[in-house]
């Protein structure tokens, strides 16, 4: 037979494919070298090794999923190398799905180099050619990494020039093994299936000291590099980046804390920087910036929503973000609205939730703000506002008489109520200011309830400064904090105590007039002040009259009106007029113990009063006594060792039973106290650095009583 020379050429063609697909294997085919600095994943490796067990006629096939910059190609690139030193005979092949044009010159490549081709010598179908020879020719095991498959819609609809899509040129065999490398937990969902995706979490503290070992060998302390580790949250790009930062500028890692700790600009600036990554194709510069920014502007052109929710979070306490403070419940549809963006944040892995509360990654945040700054600027001071607005709205505001859930919720919302107060707007407005004053206010309240006055007070001056600057002295916003201030400088300014309260009452009266309860309220703490004067008679008079003004426009049973009744107690028994005062200060308690329960803080402190008065009576020594303990174990389970109520117990208990006669058992509560709060005493704050020094005052003094006996 003969054939004309097209046909000849078709069967020559036909016979060299043949010889290519039956060349020997095993073939690698992978674009970098191994990465000398990988350190651990061992149980990771084991997990991908779990994963590709799978029943005969099943496909072995796993993911792996993470955060930008948790080094997710790394590890599967490493498990490359492992893989052939562990089965030789294994052909490996490296995909890049980044991009559908990516996705198709890596499988055109691996073609190339596998000799696969058409009978007609054309490319433009090589990925189908592959997928059938993987499937059907050849011989022995594989292992196919794809990797970046971030795009779910590229990766499932985006068309290749075969016209089909990445996902449907994807081998399907027994003898082959996929691992997917992905940021989407959705896109891990769906390529692992029926798998369980694998989660990339950051380093370990052993890790993460060999990690810096690795490229800072041993110049530096193990307590520096692990505050290096613990202040990049052991993020392994993120620590590669900031050793290639110190290596390129000759700084030590304290250095670079001190730079990275130091002004916002700097901070935010450092995840910018780029280095050379050698074990990435074509040894382009990365940062960490960079890095998540491609999730950052995925994010935004699937779900407006969802960059929104995520510019909001990078304004908050990183940990612990109640939904409350992310989620408009007045607008409409916005349940679900908010949830598909929480969805998507998750997906990209940019957030986790655990029951309705976020948590983020500070170096998410840092390439968040970095984000915004280069597309636009302007956009940090209107999302600032924006989550100002929220914890503002959501703090418990000023209250002599809290909730039962004011507690709780002020230790959620009080980090990320400091975290916003930190933050400079680059344009001050006087509604950021007000609102600012609004939440300097309740924070200041709920830190003087938890016992830390000086912050407290330091709180309310900035408050009140702020307002008086922007409303004037006879707001009624200005009152408030102009009285907050005021209350809480009795133990430190007497004089100064006494004029702000003073003026605080005539503004009221003249404002609101005498019988509204803020003119009440002041009019009680005026007459506090004046009882420090030593004008008994007056203060008398003064919580007199308060404490009849609040009864008629309260009612008995409001906490304004039991204060000014516990205040007035302390002026009786001030001037020695003890059985009124303890009829009073016992009536004060008995009703708060029934309103508000007896393991109340403001219970606990009438509790403590009442104690006080029956200790000044000889005749109740040991109904004093049993009502301190009482008192010293209530306040020790709900405020603490450490708070400042419990220590006013503690201290007053110790010296009454000592001033009793008691002194042995005085002494050994008093070791025993200072053994178990000592240390925290000590480091907390001022205030209680100044109560150890009290305690250890007593102490000697007790030491010296017992030696004189």
């Amino acid at each position: 037979m003969i054939m004309d020379t097209g046909t000849a050429a078709n069967l020559e063609a036909e016979q060299r494919q043949q010889q290519g697909r039956s060349s020997p294997g095993p073939f690698w085919i992978v674009p970098f070298g191994r990465n000398i600095s990988f350190v651990g994943r061992n149980e990771t490796f084991t997990e991908i090794d779990q994963a590709f067990e799978v029943k005969d006629g099943s496909q072995p096939r796993t993911a792996l999923c993470g955060p930008g910059g948790i080094r997710k190609s790394q590890v599967a690139l490493e498990y490359c190398f492992r893989r052939r030193s562990k089965d030789a005979k294994c052909s490996i092949f490296w995909v890049n799905a980044a991009t559908v044009a990516r996705f198709e010159e890596s499988l055109n490549r691996i073609a190339s180099e596998c000799s696969i081709s058409a009978p007609d010598g054309a490319k433009s179908d090589a990925a189908q050619l592959l997928k059938d020879w993987l499937e059907v020719e050849h011989t022995g095991p594989w292992l196919m990494v794809i990797d970046n498959v971030d795009d779910d819609d590229a990766f499932f609809h985006g068309k290749m020039t075969i016209g089909k899509t990445p996902s449907e040129c994807i081998p399907n065999c027994q003898t082959g093994s996929l691992l997917f490398t992905t940021r989407s937990r959705k896109v891990a969902l769906d390529v692992a299936n029926p798998a369980t995706p694998i989660v990339i979490h950051e380093l370990g503290k052993t890790e993460g000291l060999e990690f810096v070992r690795r490229q800072l060998r041993d110049t530096e302390p193990e307590n520096t590099v692990l505050e290096l580790l613990e202040e990049l949250e052991y993020t392994p790009l993120a620590i590669t980046q900031a050793i290639a930062f110190m290596v390129r500028r000759q700084m030590t890692i304290q250095q670079y804390l001190e730079q990275y700790r130091g002004n916002g600009n700097a901070k935010s600036a450092l995840p910018n920087h780029e280095f050379s990554d050698h074990s990435r194709p074509e040894n382009t510069p990365e940062s960490v910036a960079k890095t998540w920014k491609l999730s950052f502007e995925e994010i935004r052109n699937s779900n407006r929503k969802a960059a929104d929710l995520l510019c909001l979070i990078n304004f908050f306490q990183h940990h612990g973000i109640p939904a409350i403070l992310l989620q408009d419940a007045d607008e409409l549809g916005e349940s679900s609205h908010f949830q598909e963006a929480a969805d998507l944040l998750k997906a990209f892995s940019i957030i986790d939730e655990n029951d309705s509360v976020f948590s983020t990654h500070r170096l998410v945040q840092l390439a968040t703000r970095w984000w915004l700054e280069e597309e636009n600027p302007e956009d940090i001071d209107k999302w600032a506002f924006q989550a100002l607005k929220s914890i503002t709205s959501q703090f418990p505001a000023p209250s002599s008489q809290p909730k039962s859930d004011y507690f709780k919720l002020g230790e959620i919302l009080l980090p990320h109520a400091e975290w916003i107060l930190q933050y400079q707007f680059k344009k001050t407005t006087k509604d950021s200011e007000i609102i600012r004053a609004k939440l300097l206010a309740s924070t200041g309240r709920f830190i003087h309830w938890n016992g830390n006055y000086d912050e407290a007070r330091s709180t309310f001056k900035e408050s009140f400064e702020i307002n008086y600057r922007n409303l004037g002295e006879k707001h009624v916003d200005t009152l408030v904090s102009m009285g907050l201030l005021g209350w809480t400088l009795a133990t430190f300014d007497q004089d100064l105590f006494f004029l702000i309260l003073k003026q605080v009452v005539e503004y009221r009266r003249e404002i609101l007039g005498d019988d509204n309860p803020m003119t009440i309220d002041s009019l009680s703490d005026l007459a506090t002040a004046i009882l420090l004067t030593g004008d008994y008679t007056e203060s008398e008079r003064m919580q007199r009259e308060a404490l009849a003004r609040s009864e008629q426009v309260l009612g008995l049973k409001h906490n304004d009106t039991l204060n000014c009744m516990a205040h007035l107690a302390t002026v009786l028994d001030e001037q020695g007029k003890t059985e009124e005062a303890e009829k009073l200060a016992l009536k004060a308690y008995e009703i708060k113990r029934e309103l508000l329960g007896h393991l109340h803080p403001d219970t606990l402190v009438a509790e403590h009063n009442l104690a006080y008065m029956l200790s000044q009576d000889d005749e109740k020594v040991d109904e004093a006594i049993s009502l301190y303990r009482r008192n010293l174990r209530n306040k020790s389970e709900v405020l603490g060792l450490a708070h400042s109520e419990t220590l006013t117990t503690a201290y007053n208990l110790i010296s009454y039973l000592a001033s009793n006669d008691r002194v042995s058992e005085a002494r050994a509560l008093c070791e025993k106290y200072i053994a178990e709060v000592g240390d925290v005493l000590q480091r907390k704050n001022t205030r209680t650095q100044e109560w150890f020094a009290q305690f250890d005052v007593l102490r000697d003094t007790l030491a010296e009583s017992a030696g004189n006996e």
